[in-house]
C-alpha cells in the first residue's frame, strides 16, 4: 500500500513539471523585458533647470469669441484683447471662455487679421486677477486671462465646422452699448488686480471730465458713475479704508521715529 501511495505521488509531482512545457516569456512583443518595461512606467520624473520664461506657460485651442479690442493707446505701449471660446473635442456643447490679452507688435498684428469665430491656436503665460461677484455672498473670485506671446490659425475639427461658418451677425445698438459695458467691467477687474498701478484722481482733478483713476504706464482710464454695479463701489470703500488704515499706520511710524 505505501508503495502504491508513493508511486502516486511520484505521479502528480512530475505532471506538474511537464505541465508547462514552455517557460512564460518575460520579454514583451517589442522585446522589451517586463523589468525593464515596469521601470519605465515607474520611474521617477526627470528634474529640469527652472526657467521664468516658462512659468504658467500655456498653448490653447479655440474660436475668437468677439472682436478684438483696443485697452491701451498710450505712446509707449499698445495692447488689445478678446475672448477665445474652447470647446469640448469629443462634445462641442460644452465650452469655456478665457480672456486674451496682446500687446505691441503682437497686438497689431492681431488687431490687423483676428476677427470672431477664426479659429487659432495660443501660447503665452497664463496669470490671474481678482474679480467680485455682485452677490455678497460669493465674496471675492480670481480670474484668469493668457497673456499672448504666438498666434497661429488652426484647422477645425469636423465636430467644430458649423461655428467657422457662422457669418458675424450686425451688432445692433444694443448690443453695442452691453459689449462696451462688459469691456468697462474687465477694466475695473484689472484695476482691482494692481490698484497701486493706477492714479487716483478723485480728490484732486483738474477739470470735470478727468478720469477718477487712470493707469501711470498704459493711460487707460476709469470714470465712476451712478451706474456702476454695486460691487465696484464695495471694492472702492475697501480700497480706500485700506488706504486709510495704511496712512494712519505710515504717521504713528513717523511720530514714532521722531523721538527714538
Amino acid at each position: 500500500m505505501n508503495t502504491f501511495f508513493k508511486f502516486r505521488s511520484l505521479i502528480q509531482r512530475t505532471a506538474s513539471k511537464i505541465s508547462s512545457p514552455f517557460p512564460k516569456s518575460r520579454f514583451f512583443s517589442d522585446g522589451e523585458s517586463a523589468v525593464y518595461h515596469h521601470a519605465r512606467l515607474f520611474k521617477k520624473p526627470l528634474s529640469i533647470k527652472l526657467k521664468l520664461n516658462h512659468s504658467n506657460s500655456v498653448s490653447l485651442i479655440g474660436f475668437v469669441d468677439r472682436p478684438i479690442r483696443v485697452i491701451d493707446t498710450g505712446p509707449d505701449r499698445f495692447g488689445v484683447y478678446t475672448m477665445l471660446r474652447l470647446k469640448h473635442p469629443i462634445y462641442p456643447n460644452q465650452s469655456f471662455r478665457i480672456y486674451l490679452s496682446m500687446w505691441d507688435a503682437m497686438a497689431r498684428m492681431c488687431i490687423a487679421h483676428l476677427k470672431p469665430n477664426d479659429h487659432i491656436l495660443v501660447s503665452g503665460r497664463l496669470v490671474s486677477y481678482s474679480k467680485s461677484s455682485s452677490d455678497e455672498s460669493c465674496g471675492l473670485d480670481i480670474g484668469y486671462q493668457v497673456n499672448v506671446t504666438e498666434v497661429n490659425y488652426a484647422a477645425v475639427p469636423p465636430s467644430h465646422v458649423l461655428d467657422s461658418q457662422i457669418s458675424e451677425k450686425p451688432i445692433a445698438a444694443a448690443d453695442g452699448i452691453e459689449e462696451s459695458k462688459n469691456d468697462e467691467i474687465y477694466l475695473w477687474q484689472v484695476f482691482f488686480a494692481n490698484p497701486y498701478e493706477w492714479w487716483d484722481n478723485r480728490r484732486n482733478k483738474k477739470y470735470p471730465k478727468q478720469p477718477d483713476f487712470k493707469h501711470k504706464d498704459t493711460g487707460e482710464a476709469l470714470w465712476l458713475s451712478s451706474d456702476l454695479p454695486d460691487w465696484i463701489t464695495r471694492r472702492l470703500e475697501l480700497l480706500d479704508q485700506r488706504k486709510h488704515r495704511y496712512d494712519e499706520e505710515k504717521k504713528r511710524r513717523g511720530s514714532l521715529s521722531e523721538w527714538l
